[in-house]
């Protein structure tokens, strides 16, 4: 029994410490002006690994669902400067360094980050630095993507879709538009595909980024010419 009551008042112990630490953490300064910036470092990232100690996925844990605050309170603020961008990039800056293996990070920056928040150059940043981390090809795919639908830098593209194909989950979609960028057949279709088969790696209400980006695509003018030349030759 002496080592049942330690180990309840060990795991007491943990659970108030989780809960400070939390606290501590979970509170952003409110969304920041327009003169304002959150600017990221490497002094910060040893911060927050030093923070995360031994329970990095709590902290990670603690950190996501600040962004998803974040996110939450900037849906109402759609008309503004945007602040809340800077926000949510810092936070997930913070969760990646907390727990660089946490899955949910990487989706979220391609989620939310890139097609919602539009900020494309750090979404491809984060999404790239996972390769040393994670032996999955998924970040690495959406990484390349973006770089090749919205930066226009083929180069980064094609690096960061080879790499995606070495690795042991890389799925037929992932080899196909790795083929397509290196032999630049990509367009419409291709990209259409790529974005509605991301749809599933995020929750149903997070999911309004991507379906705008199809829509902007579907309703440009490239994919529309694409389009009819792809039903003129099925009429002649």
């Amino acid at each position: 029994m002496r080592f049942g009551v330690a180990g309840r008042v060990a795991v007491a112990c943990l659970l108030l410490a989780a809960i400070a630490w939390g606290r501590s953490v979970s509170h952003f300064p409110p969304l920041v002006g327009a003169s304002e910036t959150l600017h990221w470092s490497s002094n910060q990232q040893l911060l927050d690994r030093a923070w995360a100690g031994a329970v990095p996925g709590i902290a990670a844990d603690v950190t996501v669902l600040e962004i998803y605050n974040i996110y939450a309170r900037a849906r109402s603020q759609r008309g503004s400067n945007a602040p809340w961008r800077d926000q949510l990039y810092f936070a997930l800056r913070r969760a990646q360094a907390m727990d660089p293996y946490f899955l949910d990070v990487y989706r979220l920056t391609e989620g939310l980050l890139a097609y919602d928040a539009q900020r494309w150059k750090d979404a491809v940043n984060i999404l790239a630095s996972s390769e040393p981390w994670l032996n999955s090809a998924d970040p690495l795919l959406a990484a390349g993507f973006i770089a090749h639908q919205y930066l226009h830098n083929d180069a980064l593209a094609i690096r960061l879709a080879r790499k995606a194909i070495t690795k042991p989950d890389a799925s037929d979609l992932t080899i196909g538009f790795a083929t397509a960028l290196i032999k630049k057949k990509s367009g419409c279709r291709l990209a259409l595909a790529f974005l509605e088969s991301r749809l599933h790696t995020l929750p149903r209400r997070y999911r309004q980024g991507i379906l705008y980006r199809m829509q902007r695509l579907r309703q440009s003018k490239a994919c529309i010419e694409e389009e009819r030349r792809q039903v003129s030759p099925l009429r002649q």
